[in-house]
């Protein structure tokens, strides 16, 4: 997750603690690192090629990035979350 994200789903948990919710039940992922401005550009091709057209390749993961993604992940069975991570590129390899 970049810094911006984690952010706001800490705060969120926090909000979630102060309203009276249950114990978080799993730790934060810490082996997930940012994709890089070329990969970010490598996963719209490969999924554009694959047949889940990101509406063009500009290394910014915006909606139609993240709707092709969701798509692919339901495709090969993953939870469809529309997360831009390193194993989704690695996958798409």
């Amino acid at each position: 997750y970049n810094t911006a994200d984690a952010y706001v789903i800490g705060v969120g948990h926090q909000s979630d603690r102060i309203a009276g919710a249950g114990p978080l039940n799993a730790d934060w992922p810490r082996d997930d690192r940012n994709l890089r401005f070329r990969e970010k550009q490598e996963m719209q091709k490969l999924l554009t090629a694959r047949g889940f057209n990101t509406q063009g390749v500009d290394g910014i993961i915006g909606p139609n990035t993240i709707q092709a993604i969701r798509r692919f992940q339901s495709s090969v069975g993953l939870v469809p979350d529309g997360y831009a991570s390193y194993e989704i590129l690695k996958r798409l390899r």
